[in-house]
Order: structure tokens, then sequence, then C-alpha cells
């Protein structure tokens, strides 16, 4: 059967295999089936998290401010 022909609309992991196929689990929330990553934690629930110094905020926080930084630098270089 294939998947078009099921009933029921749902969402699919996707995932591409090693036949450049798709995968055709059911997906989780976050998009990919238990397989291929759905149950996986992220954030201070995951098993590796350390520091937090890695994280998408901490990561944003540290590029604003090497752009405010840099603007002062270049502020500085006009004086």
């Amino acid at each position: 059967m294939e998947i078009e022909d099921y009933p029921i609309p749902r969402v699919y992991c996707g995932a591409k295999t090693r036949s450049a196929g798709r995968c055709h689990q059911p997906a989780m929330p976050n998009g990919k089936c238990r397989l291929h990553g759905g149950k996986s934690l992220a954030g201070k629930a995951h098993g590796r998290y350390r520091t937090g110094m890695f994280t998408r905020e901490a990561l944003a926080i540290r590029r604003e401010s090497r752009q405010l930084v840099k603007f002062a630098r270049a502020m500085l270089a006009d004086i």
C-alpha cells in the first residue's frame, strides 16, 4: 500500500534513507519520527547539557555583543 492510498492525512518523517527514498513513519511534534530524532530532548532536559554556553540564546547574545563592539570601534575610529 502506497502512502497516497492511506485514507487518513498524516505528516510523515521524511528523513532521507540510504536508498535515496524518504522515511514513511508518522512524524512526532518536532517533525521527525521516533527513529530519526523525534524523541530527542533539547535544552536542559538533554543529557549532554552542561553550561548553556552554546545554546541558541547564548550564541545570539554573543553575536549582538560583537556587533556592538564593532560599531563602537568604528565610532571611535572616526574621532
